[in-house]
């Protein structure tokens, strides 16, 4: 119980240090051999730096390791197998970007937080029994100055202590640019910044070769990144990066690699902060190790998100590595990917083992769970469907596909013998299990192991639910513009004469019987008669200035082009006996303009994933010869039809394979009769409620025609009489509109 309680105590300390509540000064008993922190002096230097000086017993082997908190601004690190000796546990300073300094007592170790007001750079240096850390006021190389003029540091040689070895630059499967450094050890001191729009990579005391000394051109390379400079300054080496666009960084380096990453920054209108995309999510930090034991780097984002991380044995290794502002969760998935780690997370734990302990352990498991399954007592159990058909689900447990038993009303399936080799591997039932269906009362019997009839209970739930229904209305719009005109005249002269003794001459617009005949009256009130041609009449008058022509037959027309049905007419003759000359003259016309609109609107309503196809129109007769040479009667449909197949997507969208068809009768052939079709086949993506124009078919068809008599037609005004001129101008328009919509479950019950 004390061990607990201690535990406690120190974990509430810890907490309260990170989360800047009063830290309680807690005596750990360690041996008197431990290191112990006297005390902490703080010096300003100039450009607004500071100086933390940490006093201790003893003299320390390496850095300790630190890393950083943004929201509140605070640099934490722990000293091992350490006390506070200091008397104090929180130290106030109000010294440039430091406000205060905080120790606490935890476990074997002291923990010391340095209190910010603003994120700064830091660097930690060990000098005997000292260790100082160097505050920047800004972005920039962090200089640590000497504790006391009696501890200095060694002076710099004149050889730089690190070297770049390789400079490389990639694309990432994201389309992100990535730089790669490969650097000659893991100590290089590394500060990566953003300096206006480029970003400035700088290694400390480290030469750049010459063969790198350049600018890398990567334009071609379709990321963020255009140039990569690589340049010299005395003993530092530093990268610009010059991206473009919108893009955010980050960096990490593992062991003896800096990893440079520039992504592109995809702006989402809904979210208020842009970037991360990877899904990363955690609280950022910065993390500088050396040389670290991997295990106490995992430790240490463990006590920063206060997470229950559980480390296999078999971890091991170190690791040197520099992250800075990264999400936790991005930190873990470095080192865990550097070393060859994974994790698994079981609740509020989160196991942390190489890759291929984890691959072990879950073929161990299935192993076991499989032969376990051989030798597990099976179970009945009674499955009454609602929706679904128990034959169709019988199917899908055994891996197969629609039924295809017709009217069975029963059947049985049984182990893993029956059934293809693909229905074998895709059947849900275990290799021991089996399954019957009574289709009358549409129940399922299955036997099976119990994790498995579980199993079959959820897809049951999942899948025996009522099946949505679409209701799809279509309309089409035929509209249609005829305009026709005509002119047309019928034309004829007879003269009939003697030119000679025993010759007759007949000029006409037919062959006949021209001779010329005529009867005068004998009173001034009687009436005589008189023949001319094809054509005669009536004579009123002795002075034959008053007669009327009728028709003894055909009428001599040397031009016969008159307009057929025409709706307006004149007509002329002109007789004059004796010249022996009759002359014929008709002139029709027609003008004809009409407009319509046909609207048909099919409606249909079909379940989900279901073809469905409504029909309305005639069965047209037409006789066709057998092959016996008989004649038979044969039908051709003319009709307006909707087929469609909906799905509805998951946002309550509907996608349709559509089969929309308008037939109409056409003219009569002597081998039938032909039918006029308009057709639209396709698929589209509509809203629910939403109307959709599937096409539309625009067609105008413009005629002009002259028929005349050669020569006589061509010549001017008089050719009138001896041609016809029609013109027609037909317009039409089909237009398809689909509206789909979802029918709602309540009013379907209603």
């Amino acid at each position: 119980m004390m061990k607990k309680l201690t535990y406690l105590v120190a974990r509430v300390a810890f907490l309260s240090v990170v989360l800047g509540t009063p830290a309680w000064g807690i005596a750990a008993e360690l041996p008197a051999s431990a290191n112990r922190l006297q005390a902490v002096d703080v010096t300003a230097l100039p450009g607004g730096r500071l100086n933390v000086q940490l006093q201790l017993s003893q003299p320390l082997t390496t850095a300790p390791i630190s890393f950083t908190l943004s929201n509140p601004p605070r640099i934490v690190f722990d000293l091992p197998n350490a006390v506070n000796a200091t008397g104090k546990n929180v130290l106030p300073v109000n010294q440039g970007v430091l406000k205060s300094v905080q120790v606490a007592q935890a476990s074997d170790r002291s923990r010391v937080v340095l209190n910010l007001s603003k994120p700064v750079q830091h660097q930690l240096q060990v000098q005997d029994q000292v260790l100082l850390v160097g505050l920047a006021q800004e972005s920039a190389d962090v200089p640590v100055a000497a504790a006391t003029a009696a501890k200095r540091f060694a002076e710099p040689e004149v050889a730089a202590a690190h070297k770049i070895q390789k400079i490389d630059f990639v694309r990432g499967k994201n389309g992100e640019g990535r730089i790669l450094v490969d650097l000659s050890d893991s100590r290089v001191g590394v500060n990566v910044r953003n300096a206006g729009k480029t970003v400035v990579v700088d290694f400390a005391d480290t030469e750049l070769p010459e063969e790198f000394q350049r600018r890398l051109n990567v334009v071609n390379f379709n990321t963020p990144v255009l140039y990569v400079d690589a340049l010299r300054h005395h003993h530092q080496a530093q990268i610009v990066i010059e991206p473009q666009g919108d893009w955010e960084q980050s960096a990490y380096q593992t062991d003896r690699r800096l990893v440079v990453d520039i992504r592109p920054l995809v702006k989402d209108p809904n979210k208020l902060i842009q970037g991360s995309k990877q899904g990363y999510a955690g609280e950022k930090l910065s993390l500088n190790f050396q040389r670290v034991d991997v295990r106490d780097v995992l430790k240490v984002i463990a006590d920063f998100t206060g997470k229950n991380i559980v480390v296999s044995d078999s971890v091991s290794g170190t690791v040197t590595i520099g992250l800075k502002d990264v999400p936790w969760d991005q930190a873990l998935d470095v080192i865990m990917k550097s070393k060859g780690l994974d994790m698994r997370v079981n609740g509020s734990v989160i196991s942390i083992a190489p890759a291929e302990e984890f691959a072990a352990k879950e073929k161990a498991q299935l192993t076991a769970e499989a032969e376990r399954e051989t030798l597990e007592t099976l179970r009945t159990e009674v499955f009454s469907l609602k929706y679904q058909k128990a034959m169709d689900f019988r199917n899908m447990l055994l891996g197969g596909g629609t039924s295809t038993a017709g009217g069975a009303t029963s059947g049985m399936s049984t182990g893993g013998s029956t059934g293809s080799a693909a229905g074998r591997m895709n059947r849900i039932l275990s290799p021991r299990g089996s399954v019957t269906f009574d289709a009358r009362t549409n129940t399922i019997f299955v036997q099976d192991t119990p994790k498995k009839l579980e199993e079959i209970q959820a897809i049951i739930n999942k899948v025996d639910v009522p099946v949505k229904q679409v209701m799809i209305e279509s309309r089409m719009v035929i509209a249609s513009n005829t305009f026709s005109k005509a002119l047309g005249a019928r034309f004829g002269i007879s003269q009939t004469g003697t030119p000679g003794n025993n010759t007759n001459l007949s000029i006409g617009g037919t062959l006949g019987n021209k001779a010329t005949a005529f009867t005068a009256p004998t009173t001034a009130g009687g009436t005589g008669t008189f023949t001319l041609g094809n054509q005669g009449g009536t004579i009123q008058s002795a002075t034959l200035n008053n007669y009327t022509i009728s028709s003894n037959g055909q009428p001599d027309l040397m031009s016969n082009l008159p307009v057929t049905n025409a709706y307006g007419g004149i007509a002329l003759s002109l007789l004059k006996l004796s010249a022996n000359l009759l002359l014929n003259l008709e002139l029709s016309a027609l003008e004809a303009d009409s407009r319509g609109k046909v609207i048909s609107s099919p409606r249909v309503t079909t379940a989900n994933q279901q073809k469905a196809r409504i029909a309305q129109g005639v069965e047209i007769p037409y006789q066709s010869a057998t092959s016996s040479g008989a004649t038979a009667v044969s039908f051709k449909k003319a009709e307006l039809s909707l087929e469609v197949t909906p799905q509805i997507t998951p946002d309550q969208r509907i996608i349709m394979d559509l089969d929309v068809r308008k037939d109409s009768r056409g003219e009569t052939l002597p081998g039938g009769v032909a039918i006029n079709t308009q057709n639209v086949q396709t698929q589209v993506l509509v809203g629910n409620g939403e109307t959709v124009v599937l096409g539309g078919i625009y067609e105008q068809v413009s005629r002009k025609g002259t028929d005349k008599v050669p020569f006589f037609g061509d010549l001017p005004v008089v050719g009138y009489a001896f041609k016809r001129n029609t013109k027609q101008e037909d317009k039409t328009e089909l237009l398809i509109f689909i509206t789909p919509k979802v029918m709602d479950e309540t009013i379907a019950l209603n």
